[in-house]
């Protein structure tokens, strides 16, 4: 033990156990020991906890959940703004970069991720998705399922702000930043822009044009 605990705990161990000791059990000592300089193993816990932290419910819960772990730390504004970005929403994340004036501390983060959590949420409500079961045949054709699923996967990957969770979760654990994947700063530091999910489709569209085009002129020939 250094400094001011030690100067603390040293006279009442040298004394425990004698009747001149103000305190007289071990329990007792652990207890006032705790009481005058905390648990030292709060902060690390609180650490693992804050970074292994994920959104399971609301924006509100989260962000409740990482404000109390964040009490227990020492961490600054920066640090926290880019473990509190981690786990927000992709769709959150491109509205609060591509607003004219970014958060520049923690509550204005979380504020502006409630804000525009909150107006998702009643979009997706007021937009249910239709349910298409009764128009569609029984038996569907291979080809027109993978042509809806591949229009989807289109539609998100030709967003330019679009990146895959996978990949965020990446550039977090690696403690790169989720906007650029770059190393040396956080969300809230970044001045890249966003880097978007690469499109592999367009080469495969292309081949597939001219194999087309070849077997009409084929056909004609013949």
């Amino acid at each position: 033990m250094k400094d001011s605990a030690g100067a603390w705990a040293h006279p009442h161990l040298d004394q425990l156990g004698s009747h001149q000791a103000i305190i007289q059990m071990v329990k007792g000592f652990k207890m006032e020991f705790l009481a005058a300089f905390g648990n030292p193993d709060a902060t690390r816990a609180a650490e693992q906890k804050i970074t292994t932290l994920t959104r399971s419910g609301t924006c509100a819960d989260y962000i409740t959940k990482f404000r109390t772990l964040a009490m227990e730390l020492d961490w600054n504004n920066a640090a926290l703004q880019g473990q509190f970005a981690c786990s927000l929403h992709w769709e959150v994340s491109c509205q609060i970069a591509t607003r004219k004036h970014c958060p520049r501390t923690l509550l204005e983060l979380q504020n502006a991720a409630l804000v525009i959590d909150n107006a998702l949420q009643e979009e997706h409500a007021s937009h249910p998705p239709k349910d298409n079961k009764s128009s569609r045949p029984s038996n569907p054709a291979r080809g027109t399922s993978t042509g809806q699923s591949s229009t989807g996967s289109k539609k998100l990957s030709n967003n330019p702000n679009f990146v895959l969770e996978e990949e965020r979760n990446r550039c977090c654990a690696a403690g790169a930043c989720i906007k650029c994947g770059k190393m040396g700063h956080k969300f809230a530091e970044c001045h890249m822009g966003w880097k978007a999910t690469p499109i592999k489709e367009k080469g495969k569209a292309k081949e597939s044009a001219k194999i087309g085009k070849d077997s009409k002129y084929q056909l004609g020939k013949e």
